[in-house]
């Protein structure tokens, strides 16, 4: 390659990553859900961990995105990270507002901090096989990045189409129609704009330093570009050590005054490449020998195998591991704790608390709002999970959004008619709180909203009706919940399944006989 097509490096990785970029942010803050699942799960299945994730887990799993990820960093470093992953993209966003505010000297070589990295990058794994995802959640990027939108942009995006939906409607235009406003706790909106500080803290006066000293994926990446082909590298002879390369470089790996660059530390920002005035910055094949991994060693039972050969060994390594993890971790279930419900395809607590990187995308499509973000509600081990929240919203009946688009294998796909038969949890009645007992007023709000009519009006006192359930037919949609109009608290709640059942089909009545179809209605 000559210089001239080298200088075009940088260009193609800024068009490239805009044009991730500005999809996977539509992800998570279009109110609409306009955006197929088929184009959202090729962009999602491009982000490291939660792909990872799902491959770990389960064996069959479509990996082609995750091959073309290691494709590229085994061919050109870690090019993911300056294209392919959005908290990437925004990090070069703000990098990018920092050199238009202040010209003077950027950066200087800064040893990578490599022993913690990977030492946060095995806490992480072990942490994770053990079953709690607490330090892939706080580091992890994809998930990082879309709770950033979901919990502050989105809001935002959400009360916008309600304006225009309402200002339509005024002329019987329902393009747009009115979206529910998610209303999130004040610990996570605190957690978000926290993580937010940082990261805009550490992007605008270090690079590229959360990149190379707290993401997993980085970290992960960094050890697979150390057998890259080809690398950035400092030509001895044509440099003339100007320092420019290293004055650009936001991952902060080249060290100018002895030629020498980290590669394992360089993100593929090809920065070098274009502000070097020389031919001092090539980017060269390297001949280096690669171990060939038996494919055999990968078989449809490695779960058995982390769970009997990695699982004793953590115990031994981290055994406080059982005092912190959540309750979807746990062996038992307390009766007496109201437990998060989960959404169907996710199996139950503990299957969907082991696997979901809390990346929000869930949420952020879940057309009822009834996926909410929470902070430690399955514990440290399950910091920021989503749950299903019934306060504020119900699980549609016919929706399969957020099985259809989840990244990490935490909620599998479920086709309609199956999931109208998926048990999440069933409805528990507290008769003395029902306006029925307590005000002695007509109320049939849970019974007329539940989809499967488990639960339904039976005689009571004198002309008033109370509810009665079948919790056989029961899904847990939650929709006797948020109907219930009963405070402070309900009067008919949904008690999570611990491992989702399946629900009976609902019987459906026959048409009387003797009644003509053809004749007018009769009142």
């Amino acid at each position: 390659m000559s210089w001239f097509k080298l200088e075009k490096l940088k260009k193609i990785r800024v068009i490239v990553s805009l044009l991730f970029f500005v999809p996977i942010s539509l992800l998570f803050i279009d109110p609409r859900n306009s955006i197929p699942s088929s184009v959202s799960n090729f962009f999602v299945s491009l982000q490291v961990i939660p792909s990872l994730t799902k491959v770990l887990v389960y064996s069959g799993t479509t990996t082609i995105g995750l091959l073309i990820v290691v494709g590229l960093t085994i061919a050109f470093g870690r090019v993911y990270c300056s294209t392919l992953c959005p908290l990437g993209t925004f990090q070069d966003i703000i990098i990018h507002i920092k050199k238009k505010i202040s010209r003077k000297k950027r950066y200087e070589y800064i040893k990578s901090p490599f022993i913690f990295h990977y030492l946060l990058l095995l806490a992480t794994i072990i942490f994770t096989v053990g079953g709690s995802l607490a330090l892939l959640n706080l580091f992890e990027p994809f998930s990082n990045y879309g709770r950033i939108l979901t919990n502050t942009i989105e809001p935002i995006t959400t009360f916008i189409n309600n304006i225009i939906a309402g200002i339509l409607g005024r002329y019987q235009n329902y393009f747009f129609y009115n979206i529910p406003l998610r209303d999130n706790s004040t610990s996570i909106l605190i957690s978000t704009f926290v993580f937010l500080g940082l990261l805009v803290y550490m992007s605008y006066y270090h690079g590229r330093l959360f990149c190379n000293s707290l993401c997993p994926a980085g970290a992960l990446l960094g050890l697979i570009s150390r057998f890259a082909l080809f690398k950035i590298v400092i030509n001895k002879i044509a440099c003339n050590d100007c320092g420019a390369c290293e004055k650009v470089c936001k991952a902060n790996c080249i060290e100018s005054e002895t030629k020498r660059i980290d590669f394992g530390a360089c993100v593929g920002c090809f920065n070098c490449i274009k502000s070097c005035p020389t031919d001092g910055i090539i980017y060269s094949a390297v001949r280096i020998k690669i171990p060939v991994i038996d494919s055999s060693q990968f078989n449809p039972t490695r779960r058995k195998f982390f769970k009997e050969m990695v699982t004793p060994a953590i115990g031994l390594t981290v055994p406080a591991l059982a005092e912190i993890d959540s309750a979807a971790v746990k062996s038992g279930y307390d009766a007496n704790k109201k437990h998060p419900v989960t959404p169907p395809g996710s199996r139950g607590i503990r299957h969907f608390s082991n696997l979901c990187t809390a990346c929000h995308l869930c949420v952020s499509a879940c057309p009822t709002q009834v996926l909410y973000p929470s902070f430690l509600d399955y514990g440290l081990a399950g910091i920021f999970q989503p749950k299903m929240n019934y306060d504020a919203s119900y699980c549609n009946y016919e929706c399969t959004i957020c099985s259809q688009i989840c990244p990490s294998g935490a909620i599998l796909p479920v086709d309609v008619e199956i999931k109208k038969l998926v048990q999440i949890g069933k409805s528990i009645f507290v008769k003395d709180d029902c306006v029925v007992v307590a005000n002695k007023k007509d109320c049939a709000a849970c019974s007329e909203h539940c989809p499967t009519k488990a639960v339904y009006m039976v005689p009571y006192e004198g002309k008033l009706k109370i509810p009665e359930q079948n919790n056989d037919i029961c899904i847990g949609c939650g929709a006797c919940e948020h109907a219930c109009p009963t405070t402070p608290r309900k009067a008919i709640y949904i008690a999570p399944n611990w491992v989702h059942l399946q629900a009976q089909k609902p019987k459906i009545l026959k048409q009387e006989k003797g009644f003509d179809s053809k004749q007018d209605f009769p009142f």
